[in-house]
């Protein structure tokens, strides 16, 4: 598995091919922006809602990324969608989060996440004719006791709708058990890689040529939780809903 910590070139062809890559926490962290990471870890104690189970809990905000002038705006439709085919649990109709408010983009490490993906999104071959992309910002919390599990949805191997995911760990318990990211074969569906997001800020990024999954958080001791921000990427046209355009 190959580690990229400072590269302009993360989203290239072997990573096409490959269609996973491990990037380290120092690719996205500075001295300067270090700090900021308390208020972000902060806003996963106070601005998250249980998004219909006790052991999970999120909020979302979507963008619309123009390429053509570098703007980024919130458009006012924020629901989210999922094929079934990606998500037989709860894919197949519009979800509706809990918004995070638009000040989190002016959280320091939060601009460092955004502006080094779409500096790498910018040179990613596979949407390279897309001028517009979607951007979706998902806070989760899973959280467990010593009896129980927290886990995703879907639970197993599966491939998102969009194109591509990065995976940001923002923080993990120290008891925390589980948690880790299962990479499997597209076409034999063989789990050939496990990797372990442990450091604040170490990141995965997904394409659709391999399935994926977590496995389930369990604790050791007390209250565990594993905090992350899912940042997906996909065409404007995927997140319409009832006929609806999310970014104009």
């Amino acid at each position: 598995m190959k580690v990229i910590s400072s590269k302009s070139d993360i989203l290239n062809q072997d990573f096409i091919a490959c269609g996973f890559r491990f990037i380290t926490s120092e690719y996205y962290m500075s001295k300067e922006n270090l700090a900021s990471l308390h208020d972000l870890k902060k806003l996963f104690d106070t601005e998250l809602e249980e998004d219909g189970l006790v052991y999970r809990k999120r909020a979302y905000l979507k963008l619309c990324w123009n390429k053509l002038n570098d703007l980024i705006t919130v458009p006012m439709n924020q629901v989210y969608y999922q094929t079934p085919q990606s998500n037989k649990v709860d894919g197949g109709h519009v979800r509706q989060f809990k918004g995070m408010h638009a000040k989190v983009l002016e959280i320091p490490i939060v601009k460092s996440i955004i502006t080094k993906n779409l500096k790498m999104l910018r040179h990613y071959q596979p949407l390279k004719m897309d001028k517009y992309l979607t951007v979706g910002l998902h806070f989760i919390r899973y959280e467990v006791s010593e009896s129980g599990a927290s886990y995703s949805s879907p639970d197993w191997l599966h491939q998102d709708d969009e194109p591509l995911v990065f995976i940001h760990l923002i923080h993990l318990s120290r008891y925390a058990l589980g948690g880790d990211n299962l990479i499997a074969d597209s076409s034999s569906q063989k789990i050939t890689h496990v990797v372990r997001l442990e450091n604040e800020i170490d990141t995965l990024v997904l394409n659709k040529n391999v399935y994926h999954a977590v496995t389930p958080l369990g604790s050791r001791k007390g209250v565990a939780s594993r905090d992350v921000i899912l940042f997906t990427v996909e065409p404007q046209y995927s997140q319409q809903c009832e006929m609806e355009t999310i970014c104009a």
